[in-house]
């Protein structure tokens, strides 16, 4: 799930079709992945301890990105609040929140609640921002909520089972989290290059995540065996890290309605893999619902793609006025 913003180019014809796609492809597979990874994972090391490794090993992986690509700097005062903001809420809180979460539910599941975050954005950003909730919005974000309505149905759901409310909670609190962090960068005038700032906003998170972490667990119970070291490797340097710089890269070179599919094909291969790795079984409720997800994320993508060309073209206007 991105975690950035940036300025897309203003015609087709400045897309990067062959590079983006690439990009999508490969963060769509390892964030997908990283679910059932993580799921194992949560067997060798307790959630918060395991969060941490994997901040730690993104953080370095993004310095040594930035590093070799010859942009790592100090950010622009103007943007330490948003460095803070994304650090907190959008890495350290979402993140730590479906780790919890995934203790006590399927990976598959999990995948598909994590990646609702665009659905909630459509009214936080009409009741924050005064953006103007149009028919196609209202629908994307009417087809995301019956999809957690179908996963959650109260009439097939299994309520006692045990940590199901608990888990489900957690990773929707994650996405309402993640958009609360979203919200704020929305509003935020950049001063520096986004992917400059990613370094610092994952290390601001690991200010609040190592402490936390070190007084409510305990090192020792981690089981740092050469399996734990490959898991924990993937999900930080791999999913943490370098899926980052390549969403960034992705949204830099594709339309918003393309970035759009590739956050309904996390949660398809989330799925998929979980029940080969797993050997998971997702129940009728959980595909319908994905695939009610997956069109309130491409209605909600076409919705936005509508309004930034009208933007363009008002501009356009005023432009030859």
């Amino acid at each position: 799930m991105s975690r950035s913003t940036s300025v897309m180019p203003a015609s087709g014809a400045g897309y990067a079709w062959r590079n983006g796609y690439l990009l999508v492809a490969f963060t769509a597979l390892a964030w997908g992945i990283n679910f059932p990874i993580m799921k194992i994972g949560l067997a060798y090391s307790p959630p918060l301890l395991y969060t941490t490794l994997r901040m730690v090993l993104g953080t370095l992986t993004m310095f040594l990105i930035a590093r070799m690509m010859g942009i790592l700097r100090m950010p622009h005062r103007a943007d330490i609040p948003v460095v803070f903001s994304v650090g907190i809420l959008q890495n350290m809180g979402f993140i730590t929140l479906v780790t919890f979460g995934m203790q006590y539910m399927p990976a598959g599941r999990a995948a598909i609640l994590a990646y609702t975050s665009p659905i909630w954005v459509v009214p936080a950003a009409a009741l924050f921002l005064g953006e103007r909730l149009t028919l196609f919005r209202a629908l994307g974000a009417g087809f995301g909520l019956a999809g957690l309505l179908s996963i959650f149905n109260p009439l097939t759901v299994d309520w006692h089972a045990e940590g199901m409310v608990t888990g489900g909670g957690l990773i929707v609190l994650a996405t309402i989290v993640w958009t609360a962090g979203l919200i704020h960068v929305r509003r935020h005038q950049w001063r520096g290059d986004v992917l400059s700032l990613i370094p610092w906003q994952l290390l601001s998170s690991l200010l609040l995540l190592v402490p936390l972490a070190l007084f409510v667990e305990d090192l020792a119970t981690i089981r740092w065996e050469p399996a734990f070291l490959v898991n924990i490797f993937f999900s930080g340097a791999i999913a943490s890290g370098l899926c980052v710089a390549a969403q960034v890269g992705a949204i830099r070179s594709l339309p918003a309605v393309t970035m759009s599919l590739s956050s309904a094909a996390v949660p398809a291969v989330g799925l998929l893999s979980s029940a080969v790795v797993l050997n998971e079984q997702p129940s009728g409720s959980d595909i319908f619902g994905f695939c009610l997800v997956g069109l309130g994320i491409l209605v909600v993508g076409l919705a936005d793609r509508r309004q930034a060309q009208r933007a363009r073209n008002i501009a356009y206007q005023n432009g030859i006025n």
